[in-house]
Order: structure tokens, then sequence, then C-alpha cells
């Protein structure tokens, strides 16, 4: 019985740990900067990029690279995650307003975090574009 409580405990403590250190991973790669010509290809505002713009952005992103939610990681992982959180912010506006809060904060990275990626990829398509011209 205490081998179970021990495996038990270590499973969820594994997964708690999994789970901490991949929001780590996307939250960290949000923050980057992003450049203005996603401003331009998206028409948002790319310092103010907020929990409103993720269905927008992931609609940019299947417009313009069809394969990025094969080839990106955790592109989505994210988007799963974001819906989740968007349900819960729902449910809990009215009931729990400090929830519903963290809620929106926590879309607003998801947001920022396809933005990240989708601005990271059109700069990278444009390298390969201007790399195959001079060669």
């Amino acid at each position: 019985m205490l081998s179970l409580c021990i495996l038990l405990f270590s499973g969820f403590a594994l997964m708690r740990f999994a789970v901490s250190q991949w929001r780590a991973i996307w939250i960290s790669s949000a923050s980057q900067q992003v450049s203005d010509s996603l401003q331009l290809a998206a028409g948002i505002d790319a310092t103010a990029v907020g929990a409103g713009d993720f269905g927008r952005l992931m609609n940019l992103c299947d417009q313009l690279s069809p394969d990025l939610k094969k080839s990106s990681p955790w592109l989505n992982e994210v988007s799963l995650y974001y819906r989740a959180i968007a349900k819960l912010e729902q449910i809990s506006r009215a009931k729990v307003p400090s929830i519903a809060t963290w809620a929106s904060r926590e879309m607003q990275t998801c947001a920022r975090y396809v933005a990240v990626v989708l601005d990271q990829n059109l700069a990278m398509n444009l390298d390969r574009r201007l790399a195959t011209q001079t060669n």
C-alpha cells in the first residue's frame, strides 16, 4: 500500500513538473519581440496582441503557412490549452472574477505565442526566398 502511494505521488509530481516545464517553454517564447511584418500581414498591432486575436492569428497561420501546425512545436497544444482556458474564463467570469482575470492573461499569452511563431515562420520563409533568389 505504501509503495502504491509513493507511485501515485511520484506520478502526480512528474505531471506537475511536465506541465510547468511546458508552460515555461512557450511563455518564454511568447515574450520575444514580434516584427512589424506581422502587423502588416495580420493587421494586428504587434505590441498589443490580445486574447481576442488568437482566432485571427490561427486563421492566418492556416492561410500563410498551412504546414505550420505540423512543424511548429507546441502550437497544437497551446491551441488546446487556449480553448480550455477560454471555457474556464467564460464559466468563471460572473462568479469568480479573479480566475477570469488569470484566464484572460493566459489566453493573451497563448495569442502572443502564436504571433511569435507566425512571425518567426514568416521571417524564415522570407530568408529562404531571398537565399534561392541569390543562388
